[in-house]
């Protein structure tokens, strides 16, 4: 159990790690809030019981000043006939009724019943008590001079008023006692309260601490073996990865640099070949412009001479010749490329003309897929490197000759966006073709594109040269599939250049 636990845990991501170890002390402290806010209402509602507890004790002792007070009120007047003694008599029995109400309303929720019984029974005595003091008072009132001395002699009055009394001491006695009890339990929920709240302080942070310990162990431990695992790829050694099943970014990181590994033989072996093929193409470029200048020298001195079959069968070799020339410096380009160095060599020219010789390079395979070439370019001066600006067109014809059904046809435009300085020469090369797979858009002019990828078939080094070549030229290009069907191949470059060294450019290429 605790193993799949660890292994569900190694496989979250970094960040459903973290939100896991920091939710879990966020979720602790919520529940520790609740219970903090709980005991501090059962806090406040023992005070609040405690103050009510105090106010009765209060309200009985106020009951006993007002029942004495009325009582030698009474007595007074009783005993000496001066009607003063009336005074305190009469406001004491009215205040004694209003603390009657006020006392029943603070024990209406006392927790003692027999509390609540002797209040009931102190009002209804202090009742009687008054009635029959009324009573002597309107008999005396009435004649009965002796009315008074009778009902002092009988002890009728003292006897009630001793039992109020003795009501009293004990609702006073009793809430004392709930008072400390109380008291005790306020003591209790204080202490509770702020030990709720120091443990849950504490153990949050505590929660806290060991998540962060625990994503820290499950990243660090991992990435430590990573380390140890480069160092020995970099000495040519071969590393074992132990973390490839995980899910997480430290899997995808193992399963990567396992990846790289396997790689790095064929790759070391693939940049060896380069070398050589390298070294091949620049053995035979010097022979293959020896042959194309040969072809194009034997075509101006033989003039019509030829018959017009040998005219056409010496264009084409010609015309093979400058292609494979143009062949053999794209992989000198990419292999500068490849070490940072694709230098450019600057002059002014027609853009349009360059556009032109370009189509006339691949008038044979025009011409033999019976396909028309549309070309809307008008005179526009650039300063560019010719050469190379040479092998896009051929390349983006080449690649729309071969995409291109029988009998269907190229358009080759050229025009100019922008004004002064910031002017820049646009040329789109489009075709009628089967298009371009949009999911493939994005590595279109990457080397190591899928084969697939339906452009003219061969090794789709063309397109990346493209791209490399534009790029130096602080240009773009893109690609897209026109509406009516077909591919669409567009780039631009600046008109002007002025940061550059018109003898020799060695400007790394820009991103595309």
């Amino acid at each position: 159990m605790t193993s799949r636990i660890r292994r569900w845990f190694l496989n979250r991501s970094l960040n459903g790690k973290l939100v896991l170890v920091f939710s879990l002390p966020f979720l602790f402290l919520l529940l520790v809030t609740a219970l903090i806010l709980e005991d501090f209402d059962r806090f406040e509602r023992a005070a609040a019981r405690t103050m009510r507890s105090i106010h009765i004790r209060n309200q009985a002792v106020g009951y006993m000043d007002l029942l004495l007070a009325m009582q030698n009120g009474f007595r007074g007047f009783l005993i000496t006939g001066d009607r003063q003694f009336l005074t305190p008599y009469t406001e004491s029995k009215e205040d004694i009724d209003l603390a009657g109400l006020e006392f029943a309303r603070l024990v209406q929720y006392s927790p003692s019943q027999a509390q609540r019984d002797r209040v009931a029974k102190v009002q209804s005595l202090a009742r009687q008590l008054i009635q029959e003091k009324e009573l002597v008072l309107a008999r005396m009132e009435a004649g009965e001079s002796n009315a008074g001395m009778v009902y002092i002699k009988s002890g009728r009055g003292r006897e009630l008023a001793d039992t109020i009394l003795s009501l009293l001491r004990e609702i006073q006695t009793e809430s004392s006692l709930i008072i400390k009890a109380r008291q005790a339990a306020t003591d209790s929920e204080r202490t509770q309260l702020l030990n709720a709240i120091v443990g849950g302080t504490l153990l949050t942070l505590l929660l806290t601490g060991l998540g962060v310990v625990v994503v820290a162990r499950s990243v660090t431990k991992p990435m430590s073996s990573l380390a140890k695992a480069a160092l020995e790829i970099g000495e040519s050694r071969y590393a074992t990865f132990q973390d490839t099943g995980r899910q997480d970014e430290v899997g995808a990181l193992s399963r990567s640099m396992e990846e790289m590994q396997r790689r790095l033989v064929p790759a070391e072996r693939l940049a060896a070949l380069t070398r050589i093929a390298t070294s091949i193409a620049h053995d035979l470029r010097t022979p293959l412009v020896g042959v194309e200048r040969g072809l194009q020298g034997l075509q101006y001195a033989a003039g019509d001479r030829l018959t017009p079959d040998a005219q056409r069968l010496l264009g084409d070799l010609h015309t093979g010749a400058r292609l494979a020339v143009g062949i053999v410096q794209d992989i000198l380009d990419l292999y500068r490329q490849a070490y940072g160095d694709l230098p450019l060599s600057y002059a002014r020219f027609t853009l349009d003309t360059v556009v032109r010789e370009a189509i006339d390079l691949m008038k044979t395979e025009v011409v033999d897929r019976q396909l028309s070439v549309a070309v809307d370019a008008p005179p526009v001066s650039i300063s560019a490197d010719q050469r190379r600006l040479f092998r896009v067109l051929v390349n983006l014809l080449d690649n729309a000759i071969k995409n291109s059904p029988a009998g269907g046809g190229i358009w080759v435009r050229v025009a100019v966006q922008g004004e002064g300085p910031d002017r820049r020469a646009v040329v789109a090369v489009e075709d009628e073709g089967r298009g371009l797979d949009p999911a493939a858009l994005e590595t279109l002019f990457e080397p190591n594109r899928p084969a697939s990828t339906p452009t003219r078939g061969g090794t789709g080094l063309g397109l990346y040269l493209c791209r490399l070549i534009i790029a130096a030229h602080q240009g773009t290009i893109t690609a897209q599939n026109r509406p009516g069907g077909g591919a669409r191949f567009t780039f631009d470059i600046p008109v002007e250049v002025h940061h550059v060294d018109q003898a020799s450019d060695r400007g790394r290429p820009a991103p595309v």
